[in-house]
């Protein structure tokens, strides 16, 4: 009973490591240029523990459970990891004393590490079970040539076979818990992130949704105020918002990207209806200077350009001009939509852009949530009372996006 009291010590001194181990990769630290170093740390200090506080079963056999560390390493930190932990435990074992029991662990490493590394791309890639069958047998084997190598060294024993006997038992229970407990982890983190990809998803679409009903409802009140004055006017401000819808949803996938040049498209398709409708009220100012052919999630241009026609311009009676600059600099498409209308206080410019539930400045919260989602920007606003208002942001190439997508794929492996 005391060898078994014993080997429950080392083995809570291994879940103290591994625990810390799984905290730091729940926390994030996964992605941490020296994440595989802190990690082999942890498991050489398992191992390191387990070696220095062994059972002692007669005076010439000691046992300990340094095949858990050695057997995690080896799943989970590749074969530098595998190597680091086999010379640790040989290294720590000539450090306690060069006796038959350092020729019997010399001859058991040598003998199971072939076995672990070939079979670690299989323990990879295999499901959940049989991941948990290829640690059962790895960890049989282990017992198996500690067992032989012991027998070589230090002879039989009717104690020796019982303590081998009820340490296989223990490996097996210990290195099944630990493969279960860390692939369960990783099952729960995948699902995490799955369902925090799917949310964003879900809401760029609900956003994307509520920017076309919005401009509709504009564009149709300006072609009805047109209606009654131009009925040929009327005709015409129709097939642009025709020829917006066909452009605006043209997208497979809601999380679509499209280019620069199509959502200038939009953009100018939307301002013909309103240039016609305000006349020499609403003047308008390109200063374009970027590739046309970049990708960007559409519609995040348009709607800063009606906010400022309707609530910037329009609430003047002298009208004024809207200025749409695009640049490119330092690796960011850089976007501004300034106007010389009424301006915003500081209170006004925090209503449009927080999350209440009124129509104005809906198209303001829309691109700052999802620029917020796609790319971690912001929207910046900058407005003075009487003067006007500038609402600008960047966002980087899509060859950037993909490296952050690519980056929150791997995490979920």
């Amino acid at each position: 009973m005391n060898i078994l009291e014993d080997l429950l010590l080392q083995v809570a001194f291994v879940v103290t490591l591994i625990f810390a181990f799984q905290l730091i990769y729940l926390i994030g630290f996964g992605r941490f240029k020296y994440f595989r170093l802190i990690q082999a740390v942890l498991f050489g200090a398992a191992l390191v523990l387990c070696m220095s506080f062994p059972v002692q079963v007669t005076d010439q056999l000691s046992i300990d459970i340094r095949i858990v560390p050695l057997l995690l390493g080896t799943f989970y930190g590749g074969f530098e990891t595998t190597m680091f932990l086999s010379l640790l435990i040989l290294i720590y074992r000539s450090y306690l004393g060069i006796d038959d029991g350092f020729y019997a662990t010399t001859l058991a490493v040598f003998m199971c590490i072939p076995i672990f590394i070939f079979f670690q791309s299989r323990f990879l890639q295999g499901n959940k079970n049989r991941r948990l069958w290829i640690a059962t047998g790895l960890t049989v084997s282990y017992c198996v040539c500690s067992f032989l190598s012991m027998a070589i060294f230090i002879g039989l024993s009717e104690t020796f076979l019982g303590a081998m006997l009820l340490y296989t038992s223990v490996m097996i229970a210990v290195v099944l818990i630990f493969v279960a407990m860390n692939e369960v982890i990783k099952e729960t983190l995948v699902k995490n992130q799955q369902r925090v990809a799917e949310a964003k998803d879900a809401e760029i679409a609900f956003l994307r949704s509520q920017i076309q009903p919005h401009f509709l409802y504009n564009a149709l009140n300006s072609i009805a105020a047109l209606c009654v004055e131009d009925s040929r006017q009327a005709e015409k401000l129709t097939l642009d918002l025709a020829q917006y819808f066909r452009i605006g949803l043209n997208f497979k996938q809601m999380d679509a990207f499209t280019t620069l040049e199509n959502e200038l498209e939009l953009t100018k398709a939307y301002l013909n209806i309103e240039k016609v409708r305000f006349g020499d009220r609403l003047a308008i100012e390109y200063n374009i200077d970027a590739n046309p052919n970049h990708l960007i999630p559409p519609l995040v241009l348009q709607p800063l350009v009606e906010n400022a026609i309707k609530h910037g311009l329009m609430s003047n009676e002298k009208g004024g001009t809207v200025t749409i600059s695009i640049l490119e600099h330092g690796g960011k498409l850089q976007f501004a939509v300034e106007d010389n209308g009424c301006g915003m206080s500081v209170a006004k410019r925090q209503k449009v852009l927080g999350s209440g539930s009124e129509h104005r400045g809906i198209g303001l919260r829309n691109i700052s949530r999802r620029i917020k989602l796609l790319y971690d920007a912001s929207l910046q606003v900058n407005s003075t009372v009487g003067v006007g208002t500038k609402v600008s942001f960047e966002l980087p190439y899509l060859s950037d996006r993909r490296k952050m997508d690519d980056k929150s794929h791997n995490r979920g492996r």
